[in-house]
Formats: C-alpha cells, structure tokens, sequence
C-alpha cells in the first residue's frame, strides 16, 4: 500500500501537469482553427478583382489588420 502511495505522490503531479498541457495546446489548436475558418469565409465573399491584406492578431503580441480594396477601375481615356 505505501508503493502505491509513494508512485501516486511520485507520478501524480506530472500527470496532471501534462493533462493540461494537453487540453491547452487542443484548445489553442481549436481557436486557431476557428479563427482560419473565419479568414476563409470572410475572403470568400470579397470581389474577385480585389486586393486583401491580411495580418493575424495573436496572444504574443502581433496583431490582426484587414485591409478590402477593390481593384482601381482601368482608365479607357473617354471622358
């Protein structure tokens, strides 16, 4: 009894250190993947001749900026 005792104080305190290891890193990869799929629908439903650009807002600091331009109409020379 004081073997398993001994092995659960041992191994207990890195198990659950490493359990939520786990779930953070899966919580991270599921806002990530969250976050992919809404830069892919929101670039789906931009004009085609547009021009986007895209930075990413992250916990590290960075930032996300979307900039939606249309492509500048081509100039025929007729006024």
């Amino acid at each position: 009894m004081a073997q398993i005792l001994t092995m659960v104080s041992v191994l207990g305190p890195p198990l659950i250190a490493l359990a939520g290891l786990a779930l953070r890193l899966r919580w991270q990869a599921l806002r990530d993947q969250r976050r992919q799929d809404t830069l892919r629908t929101l670039t789906s439903r931009l004009p085609a001749d547009g021009v986007v650009d895209i930075e990413d807002l992250r916990d590290d600091g960075s930032r996300l900026h979307m900039r939606v331009s249309t492509a500048p109409e081509p100039h025929t020379g007729r006024r």
